[in-house]
């Protein structure tokens, strides 16, 4: 029996394939038979030119008719090099075969081939027809099912995203306190703690939220005016008071609270500074580390009591922002003179304007620090207090600050300390403590607060930790103060000591929520662009403090022993500083030697000490 197909290797330089296919072979039936009559008809007359136009006139008659060919070979030839651009025919791969027209031209053999562009020369069949059909088919149904698999997919997380923000546990404000008459009074009057708020649908993530919402800053401009204002143990710190909002008239200021609590936030409504009246509340933003007025949440936090009618200044601490650094001391979470300078000289100012504070992250130490010196000594300057994203313990929250995403933060923290401490260094380097430091750079935080030990006095890390940690400062607080922090906080830490050191203050309240970020808590329809969530409830808390009393609030006050001078639980650095030594502080070191927590630095040790 003669093969199906033959290929001819005669010639190594052939542009052509000649195919023998022998018809008796083949087992074609009907339908074959005349598919492969209509290839003959097509393919076995005429001479085709290179642009496959025949050379010769048509002729309808088929040259080589299967009856005429029975039991006999018929030659196919095509050339492979060139195939139809719009041929019906799918191409065949077929061996390679170097037979080939001796001294090229357009010879053809007669009645058997065909130049040009034709296909490769081979026959489909309908069993070839079915087979191809099969194998579309299935690639089709593939690429079907796996799209319809991605998109319900993506419906199954669309429904899931759904139902996790219309839970009413999902990002519904939680709130701890002592349930003394003073703190549900406030609480009472702050409407956005009574209802769930909800996360923009495109920033849920902990850590979108973190960087996105630095990105606020460039969302709202305002215009300051600097004030530099010497500190009593010779550093000085810079007062942006906010004169306006830029490329925006001035608004007119609010007639009533009520009439600024209605006013949206919006750079359009925020009053000039020279049209408020002297008695007009004096808020004071702090920032957190490395930061200053120019950040997106120092801005739009003035931003909300500007429209309430509020004069609001940015506080600078030592060294940042542009502010000179006018003696050795870097500034740090527990030194509130900071603070206190802004307090006093805001005071000075404005005698008879209330003071309000905020501050975010690393401010909220220093704030709280300020409170608890000051109440502690017998002292109430401030009206209220509000503290956002506050690492509720120092030790867990630098801990996790080794781990996974928090080597990121922790790289570009150390990043903006090392800029800070090379640009100051000449000061810094003047004191004699810190002389190891003298031609290294900061890699890491525990670098930074070695450098802080040294130029504030600390006998270690240990005792500058303890010194500032909320749950110890708290009990001392006596301002009308609320933490606001999100669960999802990276830099949050343990907080089951703070909340039972607020459930015993009397003015002191906690309000969480699940989602939020770092200082962030970006709300849905508002985005970047406007005030977040932590905005709305600053505004309300530091409005509802600045109300009328009632009794019953005014005695919690009453009811609380006298502090004074002597008091053994003052807050001040002497009185911890012998506390610290002798280990009787109550509230000091003992506080976090309980925990056992480890940080950057590593663990605290029976003595305290820790071990860097």
């Amino acid at each position: 029996m003669e093969p199906i197909v033959e290929a001819d290797d005669t010639d190594d330089d052939a542009p052509s394939r000649v195919w023998s296919v022998s018809s008796s072979a083949m087992n074609l039936d009907a339908e074959d038979e005349e598919l492969v009559k209509w290839a003959t008809k097509v393919y076995g007359r005429g001479d085709f030119g290179r642009d496959g136009d025949a050379s010769s006139k048509d002729d309808d008659s088929p040259r080589s008719p299967l009856s005429e060919n029975e039991g006999k070979s018929v030659d196919f030839t095509a050339d492979t090099a060139d195939t139809p651009a719009g041929g019906g025919e799918p191409a065949r791969e077929s061996p390679t075969d170097d037979s080939s027209e001796k001294g090229g031209g357009d010879n053809v053999t007669p009645g058997h081939s065909a130049r040009g562009r034709l296909g490769r020369g081979s026959i489909f069949t309908s069993k070839d027809v079915r087979r191809q059909t099969v194998v579309i088919t299935k690639k089709v149904m593939t690429s079907v099912a796996s799209v319809s698999l991605g998109l319900g997919y993506l419906a199954y997380l669309r429904v899931r995203h759904r139902e996790s923000l219309n839970d009413p546990n999902a990002c519904h404000p939680f709130v701890v306190h002592g349930d003394k008459a003073l703190t549900r009074e406030l609480l009472a009057r702050c409407p956005s703690l009574k209802r769930e708020y909800e996360l923009p649908k495109w920033c849920t993530n902990t850590h979108a939220q973190t960087l996105i919402g630095y990105g606020r800053m460039f969302t709202i401009f305002l215009e300051y005016d600097r004030q530099l204002v010497r500190c009593a143990d010779g550093g000085q710190v810079g007062l942006d008071w906010l004169v306006k909002a830029r490329f925006t008239p001035p608004a007119r200021p609010p007639t009533s609270p009520e009439d600024g609590a209605s006013r949206a936030v919006t750079a359009a409504n925020i009053p000039a500074a020279c049209d408020l009246p002297d008695d007009a509340p004096v808020f004071i933003m702090l920032h957190g580390i490395n930061g200053g007025s120019h950040e997106g949440p120092s801005k739009w936090a003035v931003a909300t009591g500007a429209v309430r009618g509020w004069r609001c200044v940015a506080l600078n601490m030592r060294g940042c922002n542009g502010v000179p650094l006018s003696n050795a001391k870097v500034y740090c979470a527990a030194n509130a003179e900071d603070v206190r300078t802004a307090v006093n000289a805001c005071k000075s100012r404005y005698p008879s304007a209330p003071i309000l504070l905020a501050g975010y992250s690393l401010g909220t130490y220093v704030i709280g620090t300020y409170l608890a010196e000051e109440n502690s000594k017998g002292f109430d300057p401030v009206a209220g207090a509000v503290l956002i994203s506050c690492p509720m313990d120092p030790v867990s929250s630098l801990s996790a600050m080794n781990k996974s995403t928090g080597l990121i933060y922790q790289g570009a923290l150390s990043s903006e300390l090392g800029r800070y401490y090379k640009k100051h260094k000449e000061q810094v380097d003047t004191i004699g403590g810190a002389g190891e430091f003298k031609d290294k750079a900061i890699r890491s935080l525990a670098d930074f607060d070695k450098l802080i030990v040294a130029t504030h006095g600390f006998s270690e890390a240990g005792e500058y930790y303890d010194y500032y940690a909320p749950q110890r400062i708290i009990p001392s607080i006596r301002t009308p103060t609320l933490y606001v922090l999100a669960k999802d906080d990276p830099f949050l830490g343990e907080m089951e000591q703070c909340e039972a050191a607020i459930r015993g203050s009397g003015h002191v309240s906690l309000a969480h929520v699940r989602m939020g970020g770092h200082v962030a808590f970006l709300e849905k329809g508002v985005g970047v662009f406007g005030p977040c969530w932590t905005d709305k409830v600053l505004g309300e808390f530091l409005a509802s403090t600045l109300v009328p009393r009632s009794a019953a609030a005014r005695a919690v006050d009453k009811a609380l022993p006298p502090v004074n001078p002597t008091n053994k639980d003052r807050i001040s650095r002497s009185v911890f500083g012998a506390q610290y030594k002798n280990g009787a502080g109550a509230g000091g070191k003992s506080a976090l030697l309980k925990q056992g927590g480890v940080g950057s630095f590593g663990a605290l040790g029976e003595d305290g000490r820790a071990r860097l």
